[in-house]
């Protein structure tokens, strides 16, 4: 009897591994333009033209790669699902030469809007940068492409970060200012659904100076406060992402 018990739990067992879930990742970048929104007008004013300047000093790889290497190695095992391997997403040739504007009949706006993503965002190696959803210049749905690219997959996972100036403002105009590190994962199940969304962020703790709500900051002291947010991120979605991914949707 006993010995019938075992053999039926590992029937159970394997035949669950067997039909595990498989989900894969499809992107994984950061944004490079600081979102300045909370900032005063001359701020914004201010910082629009250098973030958008192409400055060789402010380097996000670095914290991309490092968040990357993370996920992989400590928070992947959280998710109740499996990722595909991501030789297979990348190698694919379809992949490879997908860019989320197929169909779009106006050359000249495909063309300046790639050139816009090429100067805004930073992809992991291999990855291309895919944002979910519809854009301006179509209107179908990214994630329903690639699940019709990869039919083995049960869904299709988009991860990016952004950062954002956090102004703390005392009277006049004078105070501090730091960096919010954002973390997103939208999730969506084999019938491009959204089952799941997530988005995480940690405050850096180091500051600088603010004069009549504009911060003195230069892409040197722009990166620390990315940095130190970056790193705060990543030590709270340790704690925190178990219990995160317990939403995902069931049906998923």
């Amino acid at each position: 009897m006993k010995r019938f018990v075992k053999l039926t739990m590992l029937v159970l067992f394997i035949t669950s591994m067997a039909f595990s879930q498989k989900v894969a990742l499809v992107t994984l970048y950061v944004d490079k333009y600081i979102d300045y929104s909370k900032a005063t007008a001359e701020a914004r004013a201010s910082y629009q033209e250098r973030t958008l300047a192409d400055d060789p000093n402010f380097d996000l790889r670095p914290l991309l790669e490092e968040f990357y290497e993370t996920f992989k190695k400590d928070f992947v095992k959280d998710f109740p699902f499996d990722i595909i391997d991501e030789k297979h997403i990348i190698e694919t040739d379809l992949y490879k030469a997908y860019s989320g504007l197929e169909g779009v009949e106006d050359t000249d706006s495909v063309d300046i809007y790639q050139e816009n993503i090429k100067d805004r965002f930073i992809a992991i190696d291999g990855y291309n940068v895919l944002l979910s959803g519809g854009n301006m210049l179509r209107s179908w749905r990214t994630e329903a492409h690639l699940l019709e690219m990869f039919p083995e997959a049960d869904g299709v996972m988009f991860v990016y970060m952004h950062y954002q100036f956090e102004p703390k403002i005392a009277i006049g105009g004078m105070g501090n200012a730091g960096m919010r590190a954002f973390i997103n994962i939208d999730l969506f199940n084999k019938e491009a659904k959204k089952v799941f969304k997530m988005e995480e962020y940690a405050t850096s703790k180091k500051s600088v100076p603010l004069i009549n709500g504009v911060p003195i900051m230069t892409s040197e002291k722009i990166l620390p406060l990315c940095e130190n947010a970056t790193e705060r991120l990543l030590e709270d979605l340790e704690k925190e992402l178990p219990k995160l991914v317990k939403k995902v949707d069931k049906k998923f």
